[in-house]
């Protein structure tokens, strides 16, 4: 019998609107060799996707879980091909962030935060209306009692930064056995 069938691990970087997680992605992308690196947000057009507005504060809470089960079944395509991916997104409520392993197989989380003060700027430079803002900090409060691992981007440049999270992805198994339902660890 042929052996078991592998899966690859989904390396979630995660991190509240203003830390820099789509500044990363050209240098995740040039630096990471063999790990898919995807940004959540790479999807939209014009904050649009298939023609809905679904980053339009009024419009896109109704269609946010339609939009985070569509990242899952593509991410779950290519683990199952054996490709690591680091997948940057919001910061996941309590309830979505999930443990370190699912059916696909092992899942390893950090955060990515900077001072409140140099979050504050980045997104006031963005043109961001207050209650945007204030959403963005409330969030950035809540992912640091959520994620123990954390990676700073307050005083490095994108290239150290990316290379710190691979350093990272490096240090956790990529690759494991996947496990079938039923059966034994």
């Amino acid at each position: 019998m042929g052996a078991e069938p592998r899966s690859a691990a989904l390396f979630q970087v995660v991190g509240a609107p203003g830390v820099g997680k789509t500044t990363l992605l050209p240098e995740l992308v040039r630096l990471g060799h063999g790990i898919v690196a995807i940004d959540q947000d790479e999807l939209f057009e014009d904050g649009a996707l298939l023609g809905l507005p679904i980053t339009d504060a009024d419009a896109g809470p109704p269609l946010w879980p339609a939009y985070n089960r569509m990242w899952d079944r593509i991410i779950r395509m290519i683990r199952r091909a054996g490709h690591p991916v680091l997948l940057l997104s919001g910061t996941p409520s309590p309830d979505d962030a999930t443990p370190d392993r699912d059916d696909d197989g092992p899942i390893h989380w950090v955060l990515l935060d900077c001072a409140d003060q140099l979050r504050l700027s980045r997104l006031r430079a963005r043109g961001w209306p207050t209650e945007w803002i204030d959403d963005a900090m409330s969030d950035a409060t809540q992912s640091r009692r959520q994620f123990p691992t954390v990676i700073r981007t307050d005083d490095m440049d994108t290239e150290q930064i990316a290379r710190q999270i691979l350093a990272w992805t490096s240090a956790a198994p990529a690759i494991t056995p996947h496990v079938r339902a039923g059966s034994a660890d």
